[in-house]
C-alpha cells in the first residue's frame, strides 16, 4: 500500500505540469511527448510544494489529502480544456525522424536508450535501498522536513542565536534556517502520501527529477535542430555524468533540482530565440524565477537571464528592453528581500583577496576528478572550433552563451575572491555547484557539436 501511494504522490506532479503544458506546446514540436513530459514533470515538482506552503500560510495543515485535491482539481480542470476546448491536439509518434533513420544510426539510439534506462533503475533501487545519508541532506534540508511532518506546519526555523534568546519556544534552528522550503516541502509531501517519515521513499523524487531532466534534454536538443542519435548521445552524457548519479543515489541534495531547473530555463530561452513559441517563453519565465525557490544561488543563475533578454533579438525598442529589465529587476529583488534578507550583505562582507588554492580546487575538480566525465575537456575543445562556425556567438547562441558566461564568472569569482574558496580547495562546494552549472554547459555543447558535423556532411 505504502508503493502505491508513493507512486500517486509521484505519479500527480507529473501530470499537473504535463496536462497544462500539453495545451501550451505546438503539434509540431520534435519530440513532442518528451518536451512535455519532461518539462511538466519538473514543473509539477516545483509546484506542488508552493501549494503546499500557500495551503500553510491560509491556515490549512499540511495534509496529502488537502494539497492532493488541489492538484487533482487543476489536472481535472486541463483535462477537460483539452476535451472540450476548441482546439484540440494531435501529435506524432515520440520521434517520428527516427522512422528514417538508417539502421546502425536506430540500432545505436536505442542502445543508448536502454542504458539510460538502465542507470535509472539501478539509481531507483539505490533510492530504495538507503535511507537518508549525505551530510547536508541531514544537516540543512531534511531537517526541516521532519519538523514540519510531525507538526503538519511550516513552523518557523531562525539562527542560532534567536533560538536561544526564545528558549526554542515555537521556533527550530539547523545549520541553514533560511533555506528555501521547496525541497523541504517536497519531502514533506512523499511521507504524507503515506502518513508515516521514511527516508528512502521520500528521495524518490530525485529520481524523477532525473528522468524529467533527460527528457526534457532531448526534446530541446531535437527543438534545437539536432538530429535524433546526436541528441540521444548527448543525453546519454548527461545522465551518466558520475556526480549526477551520485546526487541521485545519495538524495537529498538541492543541487539536482537547481541544476535541472536553471538548465531547463536555458534551453527554453533559446529555443524561444529560434522558434517565438509563447510555450518556451513561459517555461523559460517559470523556470528562472523557479531557481529562487530552490537554492540560495539560484539568485545569481536567475539574473543571468538579464543579460540573455538583452541579447534577444524580439525585443526591437530598447525602450521594451529596458522596461522589461526593470520589471525582472524589481521582481528578483522583491523576492530576494522576502526570502534572503541578508544574502548580499552576507556575500559582500565574504569577499576578500584572491584565492590559489580555490583555482587549484576548482581546475582539479573539473579537469582532473572523474565528476562529469569528459565535459571540462570537451569544452576546450568545442569552443575554439565553433569560433569558426558563422555568427554561432554573434546571432545564433549569443543569448545562451551569455547567460553561462556571466555564470561561469560568478561561480569562478565565488571560488577565487571570496571565502567560499576553501569549498574549491577541499572540493566540499565546488563539485556540487559544477552540478548546477554542467547541463546547461553541455546543452550549448551538443548544439555546437551538431552544427560542427553538420557543416562537416554538408561541405
Amino acid at each position: 500500500m505504502d508503493m502505491l501511494l508513493t507512486i500517486l504522490a509521484l505519479l500527480l506532479p507529473v501530470l499537473l505540469g504535463g496536462m497544462w503544458l500539453n495545451l501550451l506546446v505546438p503539434p509540431g514540436a520534435c519530440a513532442r511527448p518528451a518536451l512535455v513530459w519532461g518539462n511538466g514533470a519538473l514543473i509539477g515538482l516545483l509546484l506542488v510544494p508552493q501549494f503546499m506552503w500557500g495551503l500553510d500560510a491560509v491556515g490549512i495543515p499540511l495534509s496529502f489529502l488537502s494539497t492532493g485535491l488541489l492538484t487533482s482539481a487543476l489536472i481535472a480542470a486541463a483535462a477537460a480544456i483539452h476535451r472540450y476546448g476548441t482546439k484540440r491536439i494531435r501529435t506524432g509518434p515520440l520521434d517520428a525522424p527516427f522512422r528514417t533513420l538508417p539502421t546502425a544510426h536506430r540500432l545505436l539510439f536505442l542502445f543508448l536508450l536502454c542504458l539510460v534506462g538502465l542507470r535509472c533503475v539501478t539509481l531507483g533501487l539505490e533510492i530504495l535501498w538507503r535511507p537518508l545519508f549525505p551530510w547536508d541532506a541531514t544537516m540543512h534540508w531534511a531537517t526541516k522536513a521532519r519538523v514540519w511532518f510531525e507538526y503538519r506546519s511550516i513552523v518557523p526555523f531562525v539562527d542560532n542565536h534567536t533560538w536561544l534568546q526564545t528558549g526554542g519556544q515555537g521556533v527550530f534552528t539547523d545549520r541553514h534556517p533560511d533555506y528555501p522550503h521547496t525541497i523541504p516541502l517536497l519531502q514533506v509531501w512523499m511521507n504524507l502520501a503515506t502518513g508515516r517519515w521514511n527516508e528512502s521513499l521520500m528521495n524518490l523524487p530525485w529520481l524523477l527529477c532525473f528522468i524529467a531532466l533527460g527528457a526534457a534534454f532531448y526534446s530541446q536538443l531535437r527543438n534545437a535542430g539536432a538530429a535524433p542519435v546526436v541528441a540521444m548521445a548527448f543525453t546519454y552524457l548527461l545522465l551518466s555524468m558520475p556526480l549526477l548519479n551520485i546526487h541521485v543515489a545519495l538524495a537529498g541534495y538541492a543541487d539536482l533540482f537547481l541544476g535541472a531547473t536553471y538548465c531547463a530555463g536555458l534551453m527554453a530561452f533559446h529555443n524561444w530565440v529560434s522558434t517565438r513559441w509563447r510555450s518556451q517563453a513561459l517555461l523559460a519565465a517559470f523556470f528562472a524565477f523557479a531557481c529562487l525557490l530552490i537554492k540560495d544561488e539560484g539568485l545569481p543563475w536567475a539574473l543571468t537571464f538579464i543579460p540573455a533578454l538583452l541579447l534577444a533579438p524580439h525585443t526591437r525598442h530598447k525602450v521594451a528592453k529596458l522596461a522589461v529589465l526593470v520589471l525582472l529587476g524589481l521582481a528578483l529583488l522583491g523576492v530576494l528581500m522576502q526570502t534572503h534578507p541578508l544574502f548580499i550583505t552576507q556575500l559582500l562582507d565574504s569577499v576578500t583577496e584572491f584565492h590559489p588554492d580555490g583555482l587549484a580546487g576548482t581546475i582539479q575538480a573539473i579537469w582532473l576528478h572523474d565528476n562529469f566525465h569528459l565535459l571540462g575537456y570537451l569544452l576546450l575543445a568545442v569552443i575554439p572550433l565553433a569560433l569558426t562556425l558563422p555568427a554561432a556567438f554573434t546571432k545564433t547562441y549569443a543569448s545562451i552563451s551569455a547567460a553561462l558566461l556571466c555564470a561561469v564568472v560568478m561561480f569562478l569569482f565565488l571560488f577565487l575572491f571570496t571565502v567560499f574558496g576553501a569549498g574549491a580547495s577541499n572540493f566540499t562546494g565546488v563539485g556540487r555547484l559544477c552540478i548546477q552549472l554542467a547541463p546547461g554547459l553541455l546543452f550549448l555543447c551538443a548544439m555546437l557539436c551538431n552544427d560542427l558535423l553538420t557543416r562537416g556532411r554538408a561541405t
